[in-house]
């Protein structure tokens, strides 16, 4: 078959898969250098893989297999719902469950940060990453003709139709989603923290599940760079909140730091 794969798209592929990458090592590099740990940031990335693409995955499974699962698929907006819901309330849990149990001795706000990236970092890969290694080893193949023998000429196909626009759009759509993981894990870690601010446990629930339901709901309906855009725009505002409750634990942290000083 002809294989004509654009340099603009091959480039947009490369460049994906080295963002989803280099950016979560860069940020917790970053992290690490003021004081953030590799065991939270490598506790996300099991987490996320225990939680997201297990034991979510599971109840997809038995819910699409039950009478409701026709309804649920046959609907979009029943679809964007449940979708958000069950993100929102697995990958959420698991970070309460994280900061609780496994990082417990981690008390420094900056934990919340280390684990997010860790969380949205191995999404990233997993999810968009390894999509780009597939794309590029599926060139490779068309290359040498494997493609044809393996029937995966239609799957070739597709791939060299796809702009390198779409590529980018798709890492665009990972920054937005690694924004939120790390604005979420510093509402989950105060709640975990803070007997006083644990509803920002269920509003981290609510934040995760409403931004996924909008996502699905504006790319149906909406261009992609409304949609992505809007994304954007959530985890934005997201981190703003993040931001300000991050400061507000820090500044407490560093006055009991003080209070616990002997005197002179």
């Amino acid at each position: 078959m002809s294989l004509a794969i654009s340099p603009a798209s091959l480039a947009a592929m490369i460049f994906t898969l080295a963002l989803t990458i280099v950016l979560p090592l860069g940020v917790m590099i970053f992290l690490k250098i003021r004081g953030g740990k590799w065991g939270a940031f490598l506790t996300g990335a099991v987490t996320f893989f225990l939680f997201a693409l297990v034991l979510e995955q599971i109840l997809h499974t038995l819910v699409f297999l039950s009478p409701a699962g026709s309804a649920i698929q046959g609907s979009l907006l029943l679809y964007a719902l449940y979708g958000g819901l069950a993100a929102g309330l697995f990958e959420e849990t698991g970070r309460f469950l994280a900061f609780r149990f496994v990082l417990k001795k981690q008390t420094r706000p900056i934990t919340a940060l280390s684990y997010g990236i860790g969380h949205g970092g191995a999404e990233a890969f997993l999810v968009v990453g390894m999509t780009m290694v597939s794309n590029l080893l599926l060139l490779y193949m068309a290359s040498t003709g494997l493609t044809s023998v393996l029937k995966l000429d239609s799957a070739v196909d597709t791939l060299l139709s796809t702009s390198a626009g779409m590529f980018l759009w798709s890492a665009l759509e990972r920054v937005s989603a690694i924004l939120l993981h790390m604005a979420n894990s510093v509402l989950v870690f105060t709640a975990v923290h803070d007997k006083k601010k644990r509803w920002l446990y269920p509003a981290a629930i609510l934040i995760h599940a409403a931004s996924n339901f909008i996502a699905v709901i504006a790319n149906a309906h909406l261009p992609i760079a409304a949609a992505e855009g809007l994304v954007f725009l959530i985890a934005l505002l997201a981190v703003a909140w993040a931001t300000r409750i991050y400061k507000e634990g820090d500044k407490e942290g560093e006055n009991a730091g003080k209070d616990r000083r002997p005197q002179p």
